[in-house]
């Protein structure tokens, strides 16, 4: 008998499994400086097999915010994200929940939401700003970043990102939860797309901290001059990697003049430059000899 009625009271149990659930179940913002804004996502799942209709979300505090549609209509086995805000208005811990009202076999989905209020960052950057100057296009420049938990208790740092042309971040897989006193390094790169200057940031997720970034890219050319001749209708330049190699021609059209820019080259390579004339009736002459040597910083 009691065999029996315990295996009665496991069917009733998986009868009432809810229908609406939410990943993760709970949200920690961390620290986050009194009147910034931090924003992560909560993924709700209708794990039924029938349709849902959220028809209402309610915030239990002020400090906390989510946005969505309403009402919405998730289909059996279908997700959505949803975001929630936290921003605090004084210094100290704050928590709240976020309601989810529906037509579920749980109609009710309770989130609870919590963070910390702070006068400044626990976590710093060191160094705080990144320059890497002048960077070759075509090349790139990595400097390491060091983040440090200053608090007095652990930190978690949910997520990094930069922003900005041609920056890029590694070393590290988020979320990552730093003890007092520890330290993580990211190795940021700066790989120029174009000549001119870029800005940008490394922004982590948690504490909400901002490392400014910035860069120039510069780009090499090589300016060819050769001496003019009244008979040629124009000229053709060619470039190989050896002064015996393959030469290949660069100049898309017949350049007219006597001298050619090659915009083209990579920081650190050698190049070999020949020119041939061209005549009216379109014939050619051999290449120059011996071939100009170029060598790109």
């Amino acid at each position: 008998m009691v065999i029996a009625l315990l295996g009665m009271f496991a069917v009733t149990a998986g009868a009432t499994t809810p229908q609406l659930a939410c990943t993760p179940s709970s949200l920690g913002f961390g620290e986050i400086v009194v009147g910034h804004t931090e924003t992560l996502l909560v993924t709700v799942t209708n794990t039924g097999q029938k349709s849902v209709t959220v028809s209402k979300i309610a915030v239990s505090n002020s400090k906390f915010t989510s946005n969505l549609d309403l009402p919405l209509v998730l289909p059996a086995g279908q997700s959505v994200d949803v975001n929630v805000s936290f921003k605090p208005t004084a210094e100290g811990q704050t928590s709240g929940t976020v309601t989810f009202s529906s037509n579920a076999s749980n109609p009710t989905l309770v989130l609870d939401v919590g963070g910390d209020g702070v006068d400044s960052e626990s976590l710093s950057a060191r160094p705080s700003t990144v320059s890497f100057d002048q960077v070759p296009i075509g090349t790139s420049s990595t400097v390491p970043v060091v983040l440090t938990n200053d608090g007095s208790g652990k930190l978690t740092l949910t997520a990094a990102r930069t922003t900005g042309s041609g920056f890029s971040m590694r070393g590290a897989s988020f979320p990552l939860t730093l003890d007092a006193g520890k330290s993580v390094t990211l190795n940021v790169t700066f790989a120029p797309k174009s000549a001119g200057t870029d800005g940008g940031s490394l922004f982590i997720s948690g504490p909400a901290l901002n490392v400014p970034l910035t860069g120039t890219g510069t780009a090499y050319s090589v300016k060819l001059f050769w001496n003019y001749n009244s008979d040629a209708a124009g000229y053709n330049v060619y470039r190989s990697s050896a002064a015996h190699g393959t030469y290949s021609k660069i100049n898309s059209t017949l350049d007219a003049t006597a001298a050619y820019t090659d915009s083209s080259v990579v920081s650190g390579q050698k190049y070999y430059y020949a020119a041939t004339s061209v005549n009216s009736s379109g014939q050619e002459s051999t290449r120059s000899t011996p071939p100009v040597e170029a060598v790109i910083p």
